[in-house]
């Protein structure tokens, strides 16, 4: 087990979400909020939109089980990120989104044998978000994660 391992297990996951849009495994920064925008267009369902997800670490602190082995709590968030339209009622649809990404990970106890125990998955935050002129919903959602390191 690695944090390497589980983060690339993490965005495996996340990759096989219907209609995610582009994923990353690490947290996306620009100071030019169009450029920082560019990096999560998507085309879903034949439309041109903003839709997609970084992971970022938030924390891993670490504790001895025992002698030989060190228990690592690593504290993922996945940010989401997806184009607004009051017309098109896309708040469902994010909510819907975030809804699968939770089911994607239920009961994949070990992230599929990459660690020693994973979730649920947390909607920590909800909410329409500017970003530059473009307004978006966004979610955060947290994942902990136990990582058993031995001697």
């Amino acid at each position: 087990m690695s944090e390497a391992l589980i983060r690339t297990q993490i965005f495996t996951i996340l990759s096989g979400v219907t209609d995610i849009g582009k994923v990353y495994d690490y947290e996306r920064w620009s100071a030019d909020w169009g450029a920082f925008i560019s990096l999560f267009k998507s085309t879903v369902g034949s439309k041109d939109q903003i839709r997609g997800c970084e992971i970022a670490r938030r924390a891993a602190p670490g504790g001895y089980d025992s002698n030989a082995e060190e228990l690592i709590r690593h504290q993922y968030v996945i940010r989401m990120y997806m184009s607004l339209s009051d017309a098109d009622a896309t708040e469902k649809t994010f909510n819907a989104l975030i809804e699968a990404v939770k089911s994607a990970f239920r009961f994949n106890f070990q992230l599929n044998d990459t660690c020693e125990s994973a979730g649920p998955v947390s909607a920590d935050i909800i909410e329409p978000r500017f970003f530059g002129s473009v307004l978006c919903h966004y979610a955060e959602l947290s994942l902990p994660v136990i990582e058993m390191v031995t001697n």
